[in-house]
């Protein structure tokens, strides 16, 4: 087959290809062949820096994680056959999908200039950072303040299988938003559905990483005061009382949280908390001082209840749930970093 008689898609693929690999000397086309039950939509060899290469081209429309895992298993499987290189051309890969295609050594092109590729001592590994409005648009149906709430739900209990209204239930949702976030994490490849059982969590390491990449904590109403009292952990049993008394939630989150829970960072010298129900009566209750400068205690009023979901006590100090607390350290610059994969390593198992 000669280049010209090539369809317009392969021709659009392999020019992708070129300006990626320039200097890529192709030819030995095949299109549209058969191998076993199945169709390979192209197949052809190049030669790149005096060393020849097979490749095994797989074209998709959509490149979400449920169109690109039905392609992953086929296409490695004619590649391990044909002892070619695989690759999926797509006119936009989401970043989930870019994840799965590294983590199974498939290579990936698309029409935004996405691209990866490993093969022989060939590596380009190529993110733009600008999202389609379609991958904008699911990232957020996922990470809204509400949606964050079933999450939360999943990830607090990682191995376990639910069915959609207990699931509704517990993430405090209408069954309609419930159904319509796991449609979009079901995409996404980050929960699995089973017939009959239900809805589980397939990759909970990966989901966190994304939220935790798209976090921000000054979505929270954050209050700066002082207190005198220079006993943090008086002050953290200060906190306790005042919330049994009161009736009211909170839990100590970034440093002072992660210091009860799993110690790492030794040293800090502010407290934050998470607080329900109105500033000024923890204010008037914990004693604190509206400052110009030095402020050591910063109450969060929480973006969504969801917030306190898993909270604990441990000794009458009450600290937010783990997901919470490592969100809040991911991107906090006093060794936020540091403290957050301290407490993974630790509390969780993924």
């Amino acid at each position: 087959m000669k280049l010209k008689d090539l369809t317009r898609r392969s021709l659009k693929a392999l020019g992708q290809l070129g300006r990626v690999l320039p200097g890529l000397q192709i030819k030995n086309f095949k299109e549209n062949t058969r191998f076993k039950d199945t169709q390979i939509d192209l197949l052809f060899t190049g030669r790149l820096k005096g060393k020849q290469y097979r490749f095994v081209c797989e074209m998709k429309s959509l490149g979400s994680p449920s169109h690109i895992l039905s392609s992953i298993a086929k296409i490695r499987e004619i590649a391990q056959s044909k002892k070619a290189y695989p690759i999926i051309f797509t006119s936009y890969i989401s970043q989930r999908s870019a994840e799965i295609c590294r983590e199974t050594e498939v290579g990936f092109l698309d029409s935004e200039g996405n691209a990866f590729l490993s093969f022989g001592d060939v590596l380009v590994d190529r993110r733009v950072k600008d999202r389609t409005n379609i991958e904008r648009r699911q990232i957020t149906a996922i990470f809204s303040p509400r949606a964050t709430r079933l999450i939360r739900v999943l990830l607090e209990n990682a191995k376990k299988t639910w069915l959609i209204t207990e699931l509704a239930r517990e993430a405090k949702l209408s069954l309609g938003h419930t159904s319509e976030v796991l449609r979009a994490l079901v995409d996404q490849d980050y929960v699995n559905r089973q017939k009959r059982k239900g809805f589980q969590l397939e990759n909970p390491a990966p989901l966190l990483d994304r939220w935790a990449s798209e976090y921000d904590l000054s979505k929270n109403e954050i209050t700066s005061l002082y207190s005198f009292e220079k006993d943090f952990s008086a002050l953290f049993r200060g906190i306790g009382d005042i919330s049994r008394v009161l009736e009211l939630k909170s839990g100590l989150t970034l440093l002072s949280g992660a210091s009860v829970v799993a110690p790492y960072v030794a040293r800090f010298s502010d407290i934050h908390v998470y607080v329900e129900g109105d500033i000024e009566l923890w204010k008037e209750n914990l004693d604190l001082r509206e400052v110009q400068g030095g402020a050591n205690v910063h109450l969060l009023a929480p973006y969504d209840e969801g917030v306190f979901y898993a909270s604990r006590k441990v000794n009458g100090i009450p600290v937010i749930g783990n997901i919470q607390l490592y969100l809040d350290l991911f991107k906090y610059p006093a060794r936020g970093k540091e403290q957050a994969e301290h407490l993974r390593s630790q509390l969780m198992e993924f």
